[in-house]
């Protein structure tokens, strides 16, 4: 439902643009029904223009109630929806990226760049980089930047080019506080690059705080 209300918003130019050429389309026949209902002679073909005269008006109120449903959408219920169901306006992929650097003809992963876990108001907190974690696996930290609006945690493989997988997310601020938990017995063990996306109101985003962890065995 909330993709719907989403998707509608999204479209409502569009949606608003069809709307209209169709009404000018049923607009102009009933115009032409009502001259021919006038200009008609004979009583059948009266009845005839005043049936077209009668379809085209229907069409026309139901292109009304499309657009008034359109609006009602896009101005009352989308502001409706949780943040954190809404696309984020800034792209995470592009925010973090793992480096490489050839060593003895192999490619290698470098650690992601942290700068962002510098932020206190946007930083993971627990588990540190390089921290080996298994099992169930608690995120700490804080999510209080200004006009706060939501936070989400995501992770990807080290060495995959796959897109960030979200983990966990929240709506409500907070400071040195739990984030969410992370169960690790979901993924394969290995190395993980995890991070913390906050986004304000007006969709904007610092830069995440961005970690490396090695995940065990759940039986280690």
């Amino acid at each position: 439902m909330e993709e719907a209300l989403l998707l509608i918003a999204s479209l409502q130019g569009w949606i608003y643009t069809l709307l209209a050429l169709a009404a000018l389309v049923y607009l102009r026949l009933a115009v032409q029904s009502n001259a021919e209902v006038r200009s008609s002679l004979f009583g059948l073909e009266r009845e005839r223009g005043a049936a077209r005269r009668s379809r085209a008006l229907a069409m026309l109120g139901l292109i009304g109630l499309a657009g008034l449903a359109t609006f009602l959408v896009s101005t009352f219920l989308v502001p409706s929806v949780p943040a954190v169901a809404r696309p984020t306006l800034v792209p995470t992929i592009s925010l973090l990226t793992t480096a490489t650097e050839a060593i003895g003809g192999t490619v290698v992963p470098q650690a992601p760049d942290s700068t962002g876990c510098l932020n206190p108001t946007a930083t993971i907190s627990s588990p540190s980089g390089g921290a080996q974690i298994q099992g169930l696996v608690e995120i700490r930290g804080s999510a209080n930047i200004p006009n706060f609006a939501f936070y989400k945690i995501e992770i990807k493989a080290s060495d995959s080019s796959a897109n960030w997988q979200v983990i966990t997310a929240g709506t409500e601020s907070k400071v040195e506080n739990l984030l969410g938990v992370w169960d690790t017995s979901l993924v394969i063990n290995g190395v993980y690059l995890l991070q913390l996306v906050v986004t304000d109101t007006a969709g904007n985003a610092p830069l995440p705080c961005a970690l490396e962890v090695v995940v065990l065995p759940s039986g280690g």
